[in-house]
């Protein structure tokens, strides 16, 4: 590390535990064996209703777990509301487990993040309450362990936050709930499985659209103002990684090695990207979430359409790294100006995933409905990550342009 009076540009600090990651075919059959060297002997598997019951996923998790399963509770929802994470919270109690067990979706894994802060209190529910009130689900001692075991890439795993809905109440409309979010550095999954058949089972549509996803943090870790040379080098990784592989996932019957490839660059994207205190996704994800709300739209459908758009204003108004990010995506040679390279391979990254290009392509989405879309992206917290500062005007322009 350079010295401590160097100038602030030529100086990192970078405080990250990961947890250990195991990836490749069949990697489920590890989860005892993950399990055992941490002490625990009773899990509760966390996931959603579909993976919840499709014996693809579920047997090997089970049988991996080599007698260590305590229950299943297949009650997450991409709403990821605070009423299924308190839920969550007492089946816990109930079973007497030890650790939690994330299969699936990002919400599955953000909803075991939220189970673990809760079950942390001796009084969950008062917790679930304070959360409402702060916005922030808060954690006392030793929240649960997490084993997570991902069957999509949008990368939310190796992750000390989650986002969740400030609702303990069921059937309220998605706008009408409020975002809050959980962080804390001992949520991290303490083990991770990448199970190269699991992500086979997973329907096309939301492999390819969380692949996006995931795509786009290493995208962003390169040009956020608290990139280091860790996470450029991983960044920088992933994007190569991405851009070989990503082409199989639509593919009937995917080729093992670019499988492979995909899902490596995918954890590389997520690698240092959430530390504690410091989150390093920014204005993309910002424009993503302006229609987490009252759209279906995955978010990295949104995320195909929206990132070279929102990458052309942010080169045209900075630098933004286009060097080191066409360097990443194995185009510096290709175009007089990199910027033009970068949004050119961003743009084909998302065709090779089958993903739409047009706003006018979503189901839902009218026209009328982009100024209010752009004040929800205006107030998101990630634009004040970003590497510029856009206007509510500038943001309007960009979704008229990828309409």
């Amino acid at each position: 590390m350079s010295s401590p009076d160097a100038p602030p540009d030529r100086q990192f600090t970078f405080d990250y535990d990961p947890g250990e990651l195991r990836c490749g075919r069949g990697r489920a059959a590890d989860l005892g064996d993950l399990l055992a060297a941490r002490d625990c002997a009773r899990a509760l598997v966390v996931t959603g209703s579909n993976v919840g019951a499709n014996r693809a996923v579920m047997d090997p998790v089970e049988a991996g777990l080599d007698g260590r399963l305590a229950g299943v509770f297949d009650e997450t929802t991409p709403e990821k509301s605070l009423a299924t994470g308190l839920a969550g919270a007492r089946r816990a109690r109930e079973e007497g487990v030890d650790a939690l067990v994330a299969v699936g979706s990002g919400s599955s894994l953000d909803v075991a993040k939220v189970i673990a802060a809760l079950e942390s209190h001796a009084d969950p529910a008062a917790a679930a309450e304070r959360a409402v009130e702060s916005e922030r689900v808060p954690v006392d001692d030793d929240p649960l362990p997490i084993v997570a075991v991902p069957t999509t890439l949008a990368g939310a795993d190796l992750s000390v936050i989650a986002g969740v809905g400030l609702s303990l109440s069921a059937g309220r409309p998605p706008h009408e709930v409020p975002n809050g979010s959980v962080s804390d550095a001992r949520l991290m999954p303490t083990a991770l499985c990448y199970d190269l058949a699991l992500f086979e089972t997973t329907p096309k549509s939301v492999l390819t659209a969380s692949a996006m996803n995931g795509f786009d943090k290493a995208v962003e870790c390169l040009y956020s103002p608290h990139a280091t040379p860790v996470t450029d080098a991983t960044a920088a990784r992933a994007l190569s990684l991405a851009s070989s592989g990503f082409p199989t996932l639509p593919e009937e019957s995917m080729d093992e090695g670019k499988l492979y490839d995909a899902v490596s660059g995918v954890v590389l994207a997520q690698y240092g990207i959430s530390t504690p205190g410091t989150y390093r996704a920014s204005i993309i994800h910002a424009f993503g979430h302006g229609f987490s709300h009252d759209y279906d739209a995955h978010q990295g459908v949104v995320h195909g359409v929206l990132a070279p758009h929102v990458l052309r204003y942010v080169f045209d108004r900075t630098h933004a790294r286009r060097d080191l990010l066409a360097e990443a995506l194995g185009v510096a040679d290709d175009a007089a100006d990199p910027a033009v390279a970068v949004v050119d391979a961003v743009a084909g990254v998302a065709a090779d995933l089958g993903l739409p290009s047009r706003l006018r392509e979503l189901d839902g989405l009218d026209r009328a409905h982009l100024p209010g879309i752009a004040d929800e992206i205006r107030a998101d917290g990630l634009v004040d990550a970003a590497p510029v500062e856009p206007t509510r005007a500038e943001i309007l322009a960009v979704l008229e342009d990828a309409w």
